[in-house]
């Protein structure tokens, strides 16, 4: 740890200079983010000088950007920023319209329990965009919840989360909340195209998510992720995606109701993998939910469950079951369900999701439209988060993170 903070500290002085501007906007070469930030406004784009740097405090981004003159904050070259956060927050954001991006964030505590968030996203802090970060050794990396008291409390709204990579390297030894990204309250979340895997936790009552959104939140999207809840450690019972997660209090709901956790959301074009303990998708007091085209394989199926949880499945491909559970409801509409998959995907335990027969994998259009997994474009004709053949390989992902991770060491 020493040797890392004095690397830091060399590169704030070398770059003392470069402080105030630069051709993008504002440099940043300290580790001291608070003092760069305090005044930002919209327009503003900060970019940080590469090197390694250990948070002293929670960076705050109170700020408020616009639509088109968003606040960014971003590596000078992606890839070559790395930020320790000894910290239970990394940045906390309550102002509007910022982006933060290309960023490699690691909690780096003495106990899993004080790294709670890389993000903390709260109250009236809408369209917020978090991409292309890599998240690491946390709680629950981006967290987000309402601020105020009573039917008053704000919640953000509108947040993308894109292209994250969220992991952790061991199960996490604490009680608290593990689940990589955890939403309470807030309309029209969308969470596309992030890999998240290996949460886990071993005290407590050992239940983790990989991503759930809930607290009366409504018409959000799960798109085009790639979640492994047991990737290269095993343990814990672990979900994949899910509206309503555990349940929550109900001070903590929005408008302070949680007759339903989620409504009008969207399970789409996932790829969930290797939930052994319990299921890929988990809807609780989940209303009007749709889930088109997705892959779950090695769980336990879905759960549908509490009388307000309704919903259409419709192209997907699910080893395990479907399950309504305390008069949960849903509707299929031609889903491949088996409750083994094994001889139609020999390679997935090695991540290889080549079927040995493609023409099981066709279905009928319906008018629940999907996408391609790898390519983004509509998918119509297959079962499950891939067009076929296929045209990406998640095992070259996979190998990508594994070859980065050996670089910063």
């Amino acid at each position: 740890m020493k040797k890392l903070a004095l690397v830091a500290a060399m590169s704030g002085l070398v770059t003392m200079a470069f402080q105030h501007a630069s051709a993008d906007g504002i440099l940043i070469s300290s580790s001291d983010f608070n003092s760069y930030l305090k005044d930002a406004k919209a327009g503003d784009v900060f970019t940080v000088f590469p090197g390694n740097y250990f948070l002293t405090s929670t960076v705050q981004l109170k700020g408020n950007g616009t639509l088109r003159k968003p606040i960014t904050l971003k590596p000078v070259k992606p890839g070559t920023v790395k930020i320790f956060v000894p910290k239970t927050v990394g940045f906390k954001v309550t102002g509007k319209n910022w982006i933060i991006e290309g960023f490699d964030i690691k909690g780096f505590c003495k106990t899993d329990s004080d790294c709670e968030h890389a993000f903390h996203i709260v109250g009236n802090a809408d369209d917020i965009i978090i991409r292309n970060n890599t998240l690491t050794e946390f709680n629950a990396a981006i967290k987000a919840n309402g601020d105020g008291k009573g039917a008053s409390t704000q919640f953000p709204d509108r947040v993308r989360i894109e292209n994250n990579t969220i992991y952790n390297s061991s199960p996490r030894n604490t009680n608290r909340s593990v689940t990589p990204i955890d939403v309470v309250g807030g309309k029209h979340w969308r969470v596309k195209n992030n890999f998240i895997a290996d949460f886990a936790k071993t005290a407590g009552n050992k239940i983790s998510y990989g991503a759930f959104l809930k607290g009366n939140s409504s018409s959000g999207l799960f798109d085009q992720n790639l979640i492994i809840c047991e990737w290269r450690h095993t343990g814990g019972i672990r979900l994949g995606l899910s509206f309503g997660g555990g349940g929550t209090g109900q001070q903590y709901c929005e408008r302070q109701n949680c007759a339903m956790e989620h409504s009008r959301g969207v399970i789409r074009s996932n790829i969930i993998l290797n939930c052994p303990a319990d299921v890929g998708v988990y809807l609780n007091k989940s209303a009007n939910t749709k889930l088109i085209n997705n892959t779950i394989l090695n769980t336990a199926g879905v759960d549908v469950r509490f009388p307000t949880s309704s919903a259409g499945f419709a192209g997907n491909i699910i080893e395990g079951r479907i399950k309504d559970r305390d008069n949960g409801v849903h509707q299929d509409f031609g889903n491949l369900v088996a409750k083994d998959l094994s001889d139609l995907f020999p390679g997935a335990e090695n991540f290889d999701l080549t079927a040995n027969n493609i023409a099981a994998l066709k279905y009928l259009p319906t008018k629940y439209v999907g996408l391609d997994y790898c390519t983004g474009k509509k998918q119509t004709r297959w079962h499950g988060a891939m067009q076929q053949p296929i045209t990406c390989d998640i095992r070259q992902r996979l190998q990508t993170i594994i070859d980065k991770e050996k670089q910063s060491r």
